[in-house]
């Protein structure tokens, strides 16, 4: 049961799955919505996104954004969950919320919330016509988004449109995660509009900064002005640097790397004349380009296959506390010893074997990530929490 239940400081506490990378107007509209409910948790992807890109800003400057926009509490997705596929991704993030119990409401957007078969496509997915479906066209060589899509078509006709929409896949995702576990959470979902896009921003900052509310534009003019804005195509030296020197049976101990990726990495990337030549050459029906950034990651931490496998099959660890004001101080005040997972400000706060993984593995990712900048600094994530 969810310990606001029995409290009487707060009305209700909605979390926020996101990225904010970086943090437009539209991010600023669907937290402010919220905050008239009460209290607003975010729960922020680290430094690499879900599709495998380095975000455009670090998670310390992202963070400050979404404090700004009127978030209480922010607290990190570790890395193995934030720079995964969607079902990880969800749930990672549902599971920090739901076990922190406080958390009344998850709010999220979509393309297409009013679409009326969304709770029959939420019970589609655990069905087991949906399991055969989808094992049938994975071996087929679809990839996992493409599969899943596919299967629930054969099952409800007309689902294959809305799934094809990043949003809608990622809202399923969430609602799914929450019913599965039966966690006391009500989703909360609300029209994604195409004004605002974070995409738009990375490619052309200056042709649209009209999308940033004021602090994110200051937090980006700063990021920019101090060499903190960081580009994809940095890692493509790296990449050749380990393709230089790596057997295709040695990549396949790296996590993800199965089912025949490692041999085509090795096949493209002499031939290659940057990153973007490289992943597209390298895009397939089976590999889509999220798939392929993710892995190249994973094979630049050295991302042992066998321990990520493990530590995928648990939740989070730890909620670990990236920025908070007042009103989060006293949300962790008052429920944090009461929840059902740990909270840390500090990657050197992890004690048990578990978190231990989770910290250095977030450590190698933001080190990783410093290499990428212009400016540099590899005690970034010994920042301390930020208060405000």
């Amino acid at each position: 049961m969810c310990a606001l239940k029995n409290s009487e400081k707060f009305s209700a506490v909605t979390g926020i799955i996101a990225e904010f990378n970086p943090l437009h107007k539209g991010h600023e509209i669907l937290i402010r919505s919220q905050k008239k409910f009460g209290a607003c948790v975010v729960v922020l992807s680290s430094n690499f996104t879900q599709r495998g890109s380095p975000a455009f800003i670090d998670k310390f400057l992202r963070a400050e954004m979404a404090i700004k926009a009127g978030a209480d509490l922010v607290v990190e997705l570790p890395f193995i969950f934030a720079c995964s596929a969607a079902q990880d991704f969800s749930r990672g993030a549902v599971g920090i919320l739901a076990r922190m119990k406080f958390i009344t409401h998850i709010a999220f957007g979509m393309e297409d919330p009013e679409f009326n078969f969304l709770p029959l496509l939420i019970e589609i997915n655990s069905s087991e016509n949906y399991k055969k479906f989808l094992h049938e066209e994975l071996k087929r060589g679809a990839s996992f988004s493409k599969a899943h899509s596919i299967a629930t078509e054969k099952i409800l006709p007309g689902s294959h449109e809305f799934l094809s929409k990043p949003n809608n896949l990622l809202g399923v995702s969430y609602i799914s995660e929450l019913r599965r576990n039966n966690f006391d959470i009500a989703p909360f979902f609300i029209k994604r509009e195409g004004i605002f896009k974070s995409r738009d921003i990375r490619e052309n900052l200056e042709e649209n900064f009209y999308m940033l509310p004021d602090f994110s534009r200051e937090i980006l003019l700063y990021a920019k002005k101090n060499g903190r804005i960081c580009e994809e195509k940095n890692l493509w030296p790296l990449l050749q640097n380990i393709f230089i020197r790596t057997s295709s049976e040695d990549l396949r101990k790296i996590y993800g790397i199965d089912e025949g990726i490692e041999n085509l990495f090795l096949k493209n990337w002499r031939g290659s004349k940057n990153l973007d030549d490289f992943i597209g050459r390298c895009v397939c029906a089976r590999y889509t380009r999220s798939h392929i950034r993710r892995r190249l990651i994973y094979i630049l931490l050295g991302l042992n296959k066998f321990e990520a496998l493990g530590a995928l099959r648990n939740t989070a660890p730890y909620a670990r506390v990236l920025a908070f004001n007042q009103t989060g101080r006293e949300l962790l005040k008052t429920f944090s010893k009461n929840s059902d997972i740990k909270f840390i400000t500090r990657l050197k706060d992890s004690k048990s074997r578990t978190e231990k993984f989770f910290a250095g593995l977030e450590l190698k990712a933001s080190q990783l990530y410093e290499i990428l900048l212009k400016n540099p600094d590899m005690n970034r994530e010994l920042h301390k929490v930020l208060q405000f």
